[in-house]
């Protein structure tokens, strides 16, 4: 799924063009998979936190841009659909006991 969705990126920074080495996916991977375990993504501390995450300027913006430029997102849009509703119980904080 990460690799589809930077695939999606891919696309519309060539749209825009915007020039990227062509391996940028998989050196993007690379890092990826090279990262200590322990690491958590911002957004993952953001929502732990209770605090309002990227998601709509990093992942939802992907869906909007493709629409404009007539590329398709599905990637982007499930992900977006799935973790806002996460992002918005973790901004009412956690449930009482």
């Amino acid at each position: 799924m990460i690799t589809s969705l930077m695939r999606e990126v891919e696309a519309l920074a060539h749209a825009s063009g915007v020039k990227l080495d062509a391996d940028v996916v998989q050196k993007s991977l690379e890092f990826i998979d090279n990262a200590a375990p322990h690491i958590k993504a911002s957004m993952q501390l953001d929502v732990e936190g209770g605090r309002r995450t990227e998601l709509d300027s990093m992942v939802g913006a992907i869906g909007r841009k493709g629409g404009e430029a007539g590329i398709p997102t599905p990637i982007a849009d499930f992900v977006f659909a799935s973790l806002l509703p996460v992002e918005l119980k973790a901004r009412k904080g956690p449930s009482p006991a």
